[in-house]
């Protein structure tokens, strides 16, 4: 099971209830997610891959945004974008990469992401994110 790979990021959730998930195998960008989403009063779970973030659908979670990382160890973001839209999930997926060559926002909108946002993710990327899907 992938309880260790998935954890509650924040506690505070607004008043609204919004709720997203990171996918991200790097723990630094994971702490940089997690400080954005808790100015914007936005409760996070993390996955450490796209299996984890797979996994935790399958067991019931929900979510109103989910950030997909690209390149991650045991499923990446292209395939784990796959199998979510297969389980029929409808939430925002939004790619998020280094990597900003054609091919691979391509490939992630092909995958079923909704939008490709090139790394870092910075408080005004967030925003613009946010507010493109009604969460701010």
């Amino acid at each position: 099971m992938f309880c260790s790979s998935i954890r509650m990021a924040n506690s505070a959730v607004s008043s609204r209830g919004r709720r997203a998930l990171v996918v991200e195998d790097n723990a630094i960008i994971r702490v940089v997610v997690r400080k954005l989403m808790k100015e914007q009063g936005i409760a996070l779970e993390e996955a450490e891959n796209g299996k984890a973030a797979v996994e935790s659908v399958k067991e019931g979670k929900s979510y109103d945004l989910i950030l997909m990382d690209r390149e991650m160890s045991v499923m990446d973001g292209h395939e784990a974008t796959k199998q979510l839209r297969l389980l029929g999930v409808k939430t925002p997926i939004v790619a998020l990469s280094a990597d900003s060559q054609q091919c691979d926002r391509d490939l992630f909108l092909r995958a079923g992401a909704d939008e490709f946002v090139e790394k870092p993710l910075t408080k005004d990327k967030l925003a613009g994110i946010l507010s493109k899907y009604g969460l701010q």
